[in-house]
């Protein structure tokens, strides 16, 4: 790894979209384009390798009354 611990496809700084999934409604999961808030001097920038989905998720995701969940805890 000479190249600072990357590897090819590393998200780096200045790139400005990721791909995340959206729970738009009920039944109604997209995977859509999310904008990278810029880094401050001392942020870091991490690639997920691999992520899940939770029972919780299956539950929102089919639940009749939906419910919009702050996300202000995430920056």
């Amino acid at each position: 790894m000479g190249n600072g611990g990357m590897s090819h496809g590393d998200v780096k700084d200045g790139e400005e979209e990721n791909m995340a999934a959206w729970l738009l409604g009920v039944n109604n999961l997209k995977i859509q384009p999310f904008k990278l808030p810029p880094l401050g001097p001392h942020d870091a920038r991490i690639r997920m390798k691999a992520v899940g989905i939770c029972g919780s998720d299956v539950h929102y995701l089919k639940m009749k009354l939906f419910l919009v969940l702050c996300n202000s805890y995430v920056n």
